[in-house]
């Protein structure tokens, strides 16, 4: 038990940076977990600091929200919605969408970002095994704004989409549907501040 509190210290340590207006709430908890983990509470110690870990998750979860562009000229934006969870066989970890609709043609676009997530590891399959990327239906190797990302687009199918990973810890992809000209998925993954992206996640 002691190594499970130690290694959620670990993490929360390298969050601390993310409190934001929730620093005292965050460091009074973190002060609860200390204590309780020097009395040998190990499980209670370890509630504790579970419950920090997803008081930060929420606050990065918010932040990342904001990093979702407007919509194009001729669009609309539906509300971005968020999730949080830990990171386990089912992915979970930090998720953002945000979907952009253009009401005239039908087409629609969704941008999502996940961090903290075991689904980055099949996407980084794509990026570093070129075998892998031949393998998959129309699919192919692009770079956006000098990032690697994998593109999919089908005109028969007017659908297609663009992903890619940030410094192997996030990925964003743009999915769209209805659409005629896979250059709308170029246009709106270039709308990204990678840079905010990345000092978010980073702390």
């Amino acid at each position: 038990m002691k190594k499970g509190v130690m290694v959620l210290l670990v993490v929360i340590l390298g969050l601390m940076g993310m409190a934001g207006a929730w620093a005292d709430e965050i460091s009074d908890t973190i002060e609860r977990a200390k204590t309780l983990y020097q009395e040998g509470k190990y499980s209670e110690a370890s509630s504790e600091l579970q419950f920090v870990v997803g008081q930060i998750q929420n606050l990065q979860a918010e932040q990342l929200k904001k990093l979702l562009p407007d919509p194009l000229a001729g669009w609309t934006a539906e509300e971005a919605t968020a999730s949080t969870g830990p990171m386990g066989i089912f992915g979970a970890g930090i998720s953002v969408s945000k979907t952009y609709n253009k009401e005239d043609t039908g087409e629609s676009i969704e941008i999502q970002i996940i961090t903290q997530s075991l689904l980055l590891q099949t996407v980084m399959m794509f990026l570093t095994n070129p075998m892998m990327l031949a393998a998959e239906p129309n699919a192919k190797l692009v770079r956006v704004k000098e990032e690697k990302a994998v593109e999919k687009f089908s005109a028969q199918d007017k659908d297609g989409e663009l992903s890619l990973i940030l410094e192997g810890k996030t990925l964003i992809t743009v999915t769209g549907s209805e659409i005629s000209d896979k250059n709308i998925l170029y246009k709106y993954m270039e709308k990204m501040d990678f840079g905010a992206i990345k000092k978010t996640i980073a702390g």
